[in-house]
C-alpha cells in the first residue's frame, strides 16, 4: 500500500471511534449526522496537515470530488442516502490515489460483509439485542418508485462506509509507505 503508514495509524487512532459511533447511529436511526461528517474531515484535516506533503494534501480532494459526484448520482436515484454519500466522499480524503485499486476491493469486501452481517441480525434471533433500531424496519413502498410490490428493506451504508474506511486505514498502518 503506498498511503504513509504513521498517516494511517494517526488517522485510525482519531477515525475508529467516530466510524464506531457512525455505525450505531446509522444502525439505530438510519442517520449519518452532519457532525460526524464534520469530525471525519477534521480528522482528515489535522493528521493529514500533520503527516502528508502539502501537495498530496491538497491532490486528497479530487478524491473527494470524484466520489463525490459519482455517490451524489446515486443519492438522486435514490439508491443512497445523502448522509452516505457525503460520509464515503471524507472518507475518500484518506485514501492514496496509488492505492485506489485496492480500495475498491476492501470496499466491495466491506459493503458486502456489512450487508450480510446486517440481514443475517435481521432474520435471527440476534435481532432481540437491538429490537428497536431502524435498520430493521421496513418501508413501505407506496411512493411507486420501488421495485416490486409489498414493503422494502433499506440497509444502512454507514456500517460499510465505516468499516471501509477503518480496514483501509488498518491495513496502511500495517503495510504502507
Amino acid at each position: 500500500m503506498q498511503v504513509s503508514s504513521s498517516f494511517a495509524l494517526w488517522s485510525l487512532i482519531l477515525a475508529l471511534p467516530i466510524c464506531l459511533y457512525a455505525f450505531y447511529v446509522d444502525m439505530k436511526f438510519k442517520r449519518i449526522s452532519n457532525m460526524t461528517v464534520w469530525a471525519l474531515f477534521a480528522v482528515f484535516v489535522v493528521v493529514g496537515l500533520a503527516s502528508l506533503p502539502l501537495m498530496d494534501f491538497v491532490w486528497r480532494f479530487a478524491n473527494y470530488a470524484v466520489v463525490f459526484a459519482i455517490l451524489l448520482l446515486m443519492w438522486m436515484l435514490r439508491q443512497m442516502g445523502a448522509g452516505d454519500v457525503k460520509m464515503a466522499a471524507v472518507g475518500a480524503l484518506f485514501v492514496d490515489r496509488a492505492d485506489a485499486g485496492d480500495m475498491m476491493w476492501i470496499a466491495f469486501a466491506s459493503l458486502i460483509a456489512a450487508t450480510v452481517a446486517t440481514l443475517i441480525v435481521r432474520f435471527t434471533p440476534l435481532r432481540k439485542l437491538a429490537p428497536d433500531w431502524a435498520a430493521w424496519r421496513l418501508k413501505p413502498s407506496a411512493d411507486g418508485v420501488a421495485v416490486g410490490k409489498g414493503d422494502q428493506m433499506t440497509l444502512p451504508m454507514g456500517t460499510g462506509i465505516g468499516l471501509m474506511l477503518c480496514t483501509y486505514l488498518l491495513l496502511g498502518a500495517f503495510y504502507g509507505q
